[in-house]
């Protein structure tokens, strides 16, 4: 594992893929990896379709042969274009914005916004899905919606999903296994459960000392605050 350029190593039970050593492309082609950002990095000026299309550019211009063989024709091409066209528009139903794939993307509310940008990450049929600080910016409704389309994609995709949050509620709802950070050091691993009633959590999410909440000087309603 340490030889050093090693990108991916063979195991019995599959690939253990180095993602810190691979470019950008291979994380999303042979790894299978796609995220999002905390601050939106949608193509603004591009249309709805349009953003969900290129993220489907490795696959078009494998078909195309990386030559101008697509534009003149290729029936492989033709086959690829549909398909990618085919899985915008499935996208774009999920994310109620079928109506809107010809407005351009820096026109949606932010909430909308947030769920497109999702949605092009999808489209590169990603085994894992890193998503930074989803619900940023979003009121109480778009985030419950935010979660529901959140466990669709787990649940319908088998996609598994790496959250980094602050949104307690959006975390709590959604996952299986919570790891909570506090100044950079874990101080809980677990179940959604295990973690709300975890002492270490309650005081680092209240700022408080941790004797205190042992102690019963905190209410342990607060804990559930957002």
């Amino acid at each position: 594992m340490t030889e050093r350029g090693t990108r991916s190593i063979g195991r019995g039970d599959g690939v253990l893929f180095l993602l810190e050593r691979m470019p950008d492309y291979l994380v999303t082609q042979r790894a299978r990896v796609a995220r999002t950002f905390q601050n939106i990095r949608l193509f603004q000026g591009m249309t709805v379709l349009e953003n969900l299309l290129v993220a489907q550019h490795n696959a078009l211009m494998w078909a195309s042969g990386y030559t101008v063989l697509g534009a003149l024709g290729l029936r492989s091409y033709a086959r690829a274009e549909r398909s990618a066209i085919e899985k915008a528009r499935y996208w774009l139903e999920r994310i109620a914005l079928s109506d809107r794939a010809d407005h351009p993307a820096g026109e949606l509310p932010y909430g909308a916004q947030r769920r497109l940008e999702i949605a092009r990450a999808m489209c590169t049929d990603p085994v894992l899905l890193c998503l930074d600080e989803p619900a940023a910016g979003l009121n109480a409704s778009e985030s419950a919606e935010l979660g529901r389309y959140l466990f669709e994609i787990r649940d319908e995709h088998a996609t598994s999903i790496l959250l980094i949050e602050h949104d307690m509620t959006v975390v709590m709802e959604i996952s299986d296994h919570v790891i909570v950070l506090d100044h950079g050091q874990k101080i809980a691993d677990g179940t959604p459960n295990n973690v709300r009633n975890d002492p270490k959590v309650i005081a680092a999410y209240l700022g408080v000392e941790e004797e205190e909440v042992a102690e019963g000087g905190v209410n342990g309603n607060a804990q559930g605050r957002t």
